[in-house]
């Protein structure tokens, strides 16, 4: 934030921009949304086009996007409160139910994980909410020790979550403000609950709810969307008369003020309704794509950068060890081709051999120096390796020490560098198919050359060179 004290200046606070009022504006009907909305999710489903492997992978992520469609048909509401610890989240929530159900405590990490309940009674006789199943879910303060994994966690409950009830018990601390901030970006409804009213003179209380609604949260909450409550009152003593004309003290906890909060939820359910489960279950499928699809680049990026390695090393191994330069070079273009063709069938984008074989020729161009080293190169070290086997053979064996060190030594050299070439060819490939088999504003030479000069930087080539000594040496 620009102000350097966030709770002196609100008015630096981005104003809120309530993108799902203005997409309910241009619908037509709640039904259509909804329909629209799955609509969409099996679309996402069926466009992923996943190997077995990656679904195994992505299951929990897939799972989460069939989870959605279940909502969908559920009609299901989920309502989750946030804030700092001792604010009484689990108290507003209780309250809310009737009933004790989620624990409560004034020590830190009271609430540890996310738990649910379902608000059944919470619909009756509220138009636009019938079938609808409402969940209130308890989250842990975002001030607990250790709260990078909570904060995490609150994280993907407000991802899932359709309301928001963001919970203090005084004027907002920083923490507060920049949290509040936070979840606005999550573009869903938020209610500010002041708790906890009963501990303030009416004097007091009055005014720091005019504080956080006037100044605090002015450009991020609407007014009426800044309620008062009671939800666990402090308990008073009570002084009992007995019918023998004794007396005794007692302590006794006043009902719960939470009606107030619990018209303002229904209302916004009842104005939003079915429009805003399929707006939420909509921007929250788009962030599941979203992190399927980097997860399964991920995924086909270590396969292809694997086969890469592996075909490179056979390539270099082929070549060290054969002793006739134009078998070498047929073997070497063999090797690049099936590895073109093997790594188009990891993005899903099958080549022809005809198509490898021209893609392999243009990077060879595009490396140009290598390339034509590479050549001229396996030519005459090939021959300087024939002409080695040959003096054996006339010196009867003699010369064989010598040979069979100068071989080795040659071999492994053109090994090495046919091991490189292959491997920027593997890699310019899988940009190649990437970029859905074009090159991009970069063009072919560019990509090719800064490929090599990454290979270099990162000692790519010394460590091609000594795997290919180990595979061909063992």
């Amino acid at each position: 934030m620009a102000s350097s004290d966030p709770l002196d200046d609100a008015s630096t606070v981005p104003p809120a921009d309530p993108a799902i009022a203005q997409m309910l504006e241009q619908l037509d009907n709640e039904e259509d949304l909804v329909g629209r909305a799955r609509e969409s999710l099996e679309e996402t489903l069926l466009s992923l086009k996943l190997t077995p492997e990656e679904e195994q992978a992505l299951a929990g992520e897939i799972h989460q996007l069939r989870e959605l469609t279940k909502k969908l048909d559920d009609n299901k509401v989920e309502i989750a409160a946030f804030g700092m610890v001792s604010r009484g989240k689990s108290s507003v929530l209780n309250a809310l139910l009737g009933q004790d159900v989620f624990k409560v405590g004034t020590t830190h990490g009271t609430t540890v994980n996310r738990t649910a309940r379902p608000w059944e009674e919470a619909t009756f006789d509220r138009p636009g909410l019938e079938g609808a199943r409402l969940v209130l879910v308890d989250t842990p303060g975002i001030d607990e020790v250790g709260g990078e994994v909570r904060e995490v966690l609150a994280r993907q409950v407000a991802r899932h979550a359709d309301l928001i009830l963001f919970v203090v018990s005084s004027d907002m601390q920083r923490v507060e403000l920049e949290s509040l901030t936070q979840l606005r970006e999550a573009q869903k409804p938020i209610i500010l609950v002041f708790n906890q009213i009963d501990r303030y003179p009416d004097a007091d209380r009055d005014h720091i709810y005019s504080k956080i609604k006037d100044e605090r949260v002015r450009d991020l909450i609407r007014p009426e969307d800044v309620v008062m409550t009671a939800a666990r009152p402090d308990p008073f003593r009570v002084k009992i008369q007995r019918p023998d004309g004794s007396t005794s003290v007692e302590w006794e906890r006043p009902a719960p003020v939470i009606e107030p909060l619990k018209a303002r939820i229904l209302d916004v359910l009842e104005r939003e309704g079915k429009a805003l489960i399929a707006l939420n279950t909509l921007l929250l499928a788009g962030d599941l794509h979203d992190e399927i699809v980097k997860h399964k680049v991920r995924i086909r990026d270590d396969v292809a950068g694997r086969m890469i390695w592996n075909f490179s090393l056979a390539k270099g191994a082929a070549v060290a060890l054969n002793p006739i330069p134009v078998a070498d070079m047929a073997g070497g273009l063999a090797v690049d081709v099936a590895m073109i063709v093997a790594l188009s069938k990891v993005y899903g984008i099958p080549l022809t051999r005809y198509t490898a074989v021209s893609l392999v020729k243009d990077m060879m161009l595009a490396l140009g120096a290598l390339g034509a080293v590479e050549v001229a190169t396996r030519l005459v070290a090939g021959g300087i390796k024939t002409s080695l086997a040959g003096l054996s053979i006339l010196t009867g064996g003699l010369a064989v020490p010598l040979t069979a060190l100068g071989y080795g030594a040659i071999g492994l050299t053109l090994g090495g560098t046919a091991a490189t070439t292959s491997y920027v060819l593997g890699h310019g490939a899988k940009f190649y198919l990437q970029q859905g088999c074009q090159w991009g504003p970069k063009g072919i030479k560019t990509v090719v050359h800064q490929l090599l000069a990454e290979a270099k930087a990162d000692s790519v080539i010394d460590r091609l060179r000594d795997d290919l000594k180990r595979r061909v040496t063992r």
